[in-house]
C-alpha cells in the first residue's frame, strides 16, 4: 500500500550529504564572481535611468505625433465644412436672385394684362 503523501515528501526531501570538493568549488565561484565586474543584466538595463528617460520621450513623441495628426485632421474637416456652407450660401443667394427676378416678371405680366383689360 502506498504511504501518505507527507512521508513520500519527506523522503524526497531528506537531507544529503555534498559531493567531494563542493565547499571549495563554491567558495572560487564566490571569489571569480567578487573579483570581476558585475554585467548588467536584462532586468537592470530596463531599470536604468537612461532608459526610463528614453522610454518616456518616445512615449511622449508618440503622444504629439497622435495629437498633431488629430488636430490636423479635425482642422482640415473643419475648412471642408465651412467651404460647403460658403457655398451653400452662395446658391441660395443665386436661387432668391432667381425667384426675385421671375417673381418681378410674372407680376409685370400681370399688371401689363391687367391694364389691357380694363374690367379685369
Amino acid at each position: 500500500m502506498k504511504d501518505d503523501p507527507e512521508t513520500e515528501l519527506r523522503q524526497a526531501l531528506r537531507p544529503v550529504a555534498p559531493s567531494e570538493g563542493f565547499e571549495e568549488r563554491l567558495l572560487a565561484r564566490m571569489t571569480a564572481e567578487r573579483s570581476s565586474p558585475p554585467k548588467p543584466s536584462r532586468l537592470q538595463w530596463r531599470r536604468s535611468p537612461a532608459t526610463w528617460w528614453l522610454s518616456a520621450s518616445l512615449a511622449a513623441s508618440v503622444l504629439a505625433a497622435v495629437g498633431i495628426q488629430h488636430h490636423l485632421h479635425t482642422q482640415r474637416e473643419r475648412e471642408v465644412g465651412l467651404e460647403a456652407r460658403r457655398q451653400v450660401i452662395k446658391a441660395l443667394r443665386v436661387t432668391d436672385e432667381k425667384l426675385e427676378l421671375a417673381y418681378r416678371i410674372v407680376k409685370d405680366q400681370s399688371s401689363s394684362v391687367s391694364d389691357e383689360k380694363p374690367g379685369v
